[in-house]
């Protein structure tokens, strides 16, 4: 079959992508499989990465408000159309899946326009504008959260089947991030990142918080910060000035990202929707601290459902305080049942094999 595969903007709608489209070459060697994204975006770079090929479309997104600025955006939308026609029919896909971002508009509106079988994928329990809009036009809408299906207006072509995750976050190797690392094979270790971009008022705050660790628990737990790159140099300055700062790494990416959940007891991180899905495929404990920003405040909801299941603890960012966070962070790791829970609860939430499930369901969609 000939597949293409669109979305961006972040790598909650890229990674599940390469997720399902490692799953249709498993399925098939000679599936041939493309993807459409945004022009200098992430995708531009990670999907070429996993071997892929790239085709661009000049986009960009709305803003929520009335402003010159959404002629531009509505015009490039105009021309995307157009650029996502000559891509579909040159390339002549069976199936066009889209994973989300305003960038998968044009190509899954274009395809479902002119016959194509199209389904999409939702990664966030509230789902974003363009998947709620495609969704009249989908063949299949496949949902991460058992209750995004009030989201959507046609209740039958709701699938619930998780968040794809690539094999690799769950079958990391701990050892290759030790000797990288040069962190202590024997102690425990909290994991600290911000997702695929970083996040500054989580790592300003991180360091602040570590000062009032109890000098105790330097002998079992270490710490590992997933920095980004912007405050790298000024993280790595500023721990060269604490007490226990051997006991700390930071690094300002790490592509296997398998690696560190493979060492890691708990996480201290956003609340994304590809980060619910690997830490929970994982089976990991968490404090979750949501992005403020994102849209519809989806960020908040994902947290909370793992709240509720009891796999996470949540901090909203306005709450956030040095104070507030050595709290919960003392408090968790000094109760290892309490940590064990969390982490039976998270492994329940996860499904390792949702990209099985989801390519089984297009698969049998197309044949019926």
């Amino acid at each position: 079959m000939k597949i293409i595969i669109t979305g961006g903007g972040t790598g909650g709608h890229i990674y599940p992508g390469i997720s399902l489209a490692q799953e249709f070459l498993r399925r098939d060697k000679d599936n041939k499989i493309i993807f459409v994204g945004a022009e200098q975006k992430m995708e531009s770079e990670i999907v070429p990465r996993e071997g892929f090929q790239f085709f661009s479309l000049r986009v960009r997104g709305f803003e929520r408000k009335i402003c010159l600025a959404n002629l531009h955006s509505l015009w490039l939308f105009l021309s995307s159309l157009s650029t996502s026609f000559r891509i579909i029919k040159k390339f002549k896909p069976d199936l066009v899946l889209g994973t989300g971002g305003y960038v998968s508009g044009s190509v899954t509106l274009v395809s479902s326009l002119t016959g194509i079988p199209t389904f999409i994928h939702e990664q966030n329990l509230i789902p974003g504008i363009t998947n709620q809009f495609l969704s009249l036009v989908a063949r299949k809408v496949f949902i991460s959260f058992p209750e995004s299906n009030r989201y959507f207006w046609r209740k039958g072509r709701i699938v619930f089947k998780g968040n794809p995750v690539r094999e690799n976050i769950w079958q990391g190797n701990r050892e290759h991030l030790i000797e990288k690392t040069g962190l202590n094979p024997n102690k425990k270790t909290i994991l600290v990142f911000g997702g695929s971009k970083g996040a500054s008022a989580i790592n300003q705050v991180l360091l602040d918080c570590l000062k009032l660790l109890d000098k105790s628990l330097w002998l079992k737990w270490q710490v590992l910060i997933i920095s980004g790159k912007e405050d790298f140099n000024n993280l790595k300055e500023r721990i060269t000035h604490l007490e226990y700062r051997e006991g700390i790494r930071i690094i300002d990416y790490l592509y296997q990202i398998g690696d560190a959940y493979d060492l890691a007891e708990i996480v201290v991180c956003r609340a994304g929707a590809t980060t619910v899905a690997e830490i929970t495929a994982k089976g990991l404990p968490s404090i979750l601290i949501p992005y403020p920003y994102a849209t519809g405040d989806h960020q908040l909801y994902n947290a909370r459902f793992l709240e509720n299941s009891k796999a996470a603890l949540v901090i909203k960012e306005e709450e956030l305080t040095s104070e507030k966070l050595a709290e919960v962070l003392t408090r968790v790791i000094n109760d290892p049942e309490k940590l064990k829970t969390m982490a039976r609860n998270s492994k329940k939430i996860g499904n390792r094999k949702a990209a099985r499930e989801i390519v089984d369901e297009i698969y049998n969609s197309i044949k019926g």
